[in-house]
């Protein structure tokens, strides 16, 4: 696979904006990865992996298909959503449903993105550049492949492990779990050496050290949880987060200003895929978690007992939306109908929907709302809780994680994260307990999923799923649906074998 379509169209306008134009589109230029001599050329031979990434978030309900299985999120149980309802209602588990849409879509994504970077990392070894600057731009390259690998074990299982080229042979055969884990791992200790602290460049978008680290840690605290289960990886997994927060750079925003397009990459932000109004990169989460009355699309939205348990305060009331706008098209432009909101429980959907991504929503581009906010895959808040439950988990929960646990805490609370608080601290604290706080802190980011499953919780968090839910469930989930049926297409194109036969752990 080595030398092969090793060169990429490029905008030979791009130097240090990661927000350009989609891969699909037009290129005047052309480049050779086997011939990276200056930072422009660097800067270039990046964008492809980073516009891979831009475009598996842009849509996050095909990109989290198969994890609507999660008690943070449901769809509607009408129109188009039947791909979404077959893994909310947990109907896969034998190899079935492997052809149905949406679910390659991140599947594509993500190898898109690793077969780039493959040839990034290769270009790399002749490239004639400073090697200040080549070992930055592999260090970009080895993170974001290390995280889109991450993403496919974690929803598939085990991965083919391919490492030199764009394109696969056909011939390719799964790893295990563990052999996937161990070479993320390599490529994001490379990473964490080469890319720089965080707020050492101008480059918005940008993998950091932080990112690395952060990476890291949450790589180490799955290794810990289903299905390789080494806890030993919790001790790792604390000392990773450790770092990242010792760097001092990271902070938590006021929570009423935390959604705010205006603050998309402030200090809390350690990494996040970048949009741009002016370049016309969309990002879809705003109509994803709206109803269409609100102008959306009803892809997403919480479920009603996780909403119900959500503990009160400035927090919840910067997550929800409970008062649905009210909302037409007419004259080409979305107006306000009479009256201009509808209580939750008796809107369209009869859910709250997710305010911290409508908070930002655009209403003047074309009928549906529409959003252009960076989103954050990580944020310093899931730095502070990997910490904690990673302590917790490793009998170490000291003084310095319960900090960072009451930070966020506090910072759910409208209160100052760094001042100790009686009537909000803890004293002690229960893994499960952090793991609660973490759903309620980063709910509908992509994340829950991954807790329940790593953590064994998700056949108890779904025992308590209100029965009044519009998508009923075909069974109760087991072991059997923690990963998802791999694309149909790819089974009847390689040697992979499709799950849970195909599934190896070590």
């Amino acid at each position: 696979m080595k030398n092969t379509y090793k060169i990429f169209t490029l905008i030979t306008s791009v130097l240090f904006v990661f927000s350009c134009s989609d891969l699909e589109e037009d290129r005047s230029g052309i480049l050779s990865l086997e011939n990276l001599q200056s930072e422009g050329d660097l800067v270039a031979a990046l964008v492809p992996v980073y516009k891979r990434l831009q475009y598996s978030y842009r849509n996050p309900h095909f990109m989290r298909t198969n994890t609507f299985g999660s008690d943070d999120i449901t769809t509607w149980w009408g129109g188009n959503k039947a791909p979404l309802r077959v893994f909310d209602s947990f109907n896969y588990g034998n190899g079935e449903n492997g052809d149905i849409n949406w679910l390659d879509y991140d599947w594509k994504g993500f190898w898109k993105l690793i077969y780039h970077a493959n040839s990034l990392v290769e270009g790399l070894k002749t490239s004639t550049a400073p090697d200040q600057l080549k070992a930055v731009a592999d260090g970009e390259a080895r993170f974001l492949r290390a995280f889109a690998y991450l993403q496919l074990v974690r929803e598939h299982g085990n991965m083919p492990i391919i490492l030199d080229g764009m394109t696969p042979t056909g011939e390719e055969e799964r790893a295990t779990v563990l052999e996937n884990y161990k070479h993320i791992e390599a490529d994001l200790l490379i990473a964490e050496a080469n890319l720089p602290a965080p707020g050492s460049t101008s480059s918005v978008g940008r993998a950091s050290a932080a990112a690395a680290k952060t990476l890291l840690a949450d790589l180490y605290l799955t290794w810990a949880g289903w299905p390789v289960k080494d806890t030993s990886k919790n001790t790792l997994a604390a000392s990773k987060a450790k770092e990242v927060i010792d760097m001092g750079y990271h902070s938590l925003l006021p929570i009423d200003e935390l959604w705010l397009l205006k603050n998309a990459n402030s200090r809390e932000s350690i990494f996040s895929v970048q949009f741009s109004k002016e370049e016309d990169q969309r990002n879809g989460h705003p109509a994803a978690t709206s109803f269409h009355m609100a102008r959306g699309w009803s892809d997403m939205y919480p479920e009603l007992q996780f909403f119900k348990d959500f503990p009160e305060g400035p927090r919840k009331d910067a997550t929800f939306v409970t008062d649905i706008p009210n909302r037409g098209f007419s004259g080409g432009a979305i107006i306000t109908k009479n009256p201009p909101t509808i209580e939750w429980s008796v809107s369209q959907r009869f859910h709250p929907m997710y305010g911290k991504f409508t908070a930002s929503e655009d209403l003047t581009v074309v009928g549906r709302t529409m959003g252009y906010r960076a989103i954050e895959i990580y944020r310093y808040a899931e730095v502070l809780l990997i910490y904690a439950e990673a302590k917790a988990a490793s009998g170490g929960l000291d003084a310095t994680a319960l900090s960072a646990l009451n930070q966020v805490k506090r910072r759910a609370a409208g209160l100052d994260p760094n001042t100790p608080n009686a009537t909000v601290d803890v004293t002690t604290a229960t893994v499960q307990d952090i793991i609660d706080e973490k759903g309620w802190e980063l709910a509908a980011e992509h994340k829950r999923w991954f807790d329940l499953v790593r953590t064994e919780t998700l056949e108890s968090a779904i025992l308590k799923r209100d029965p009044t839910e519009q998508v009923p469930l075909v069974r109760q989930p087991g072991k059997a649906q923690y990963i998802s049926p791999i694309p149909a297409e790819a089974i009847a194109t390689s040697k992979l074998v499709q799950n849970p036969q195909g599934f190896k752990i070590q």
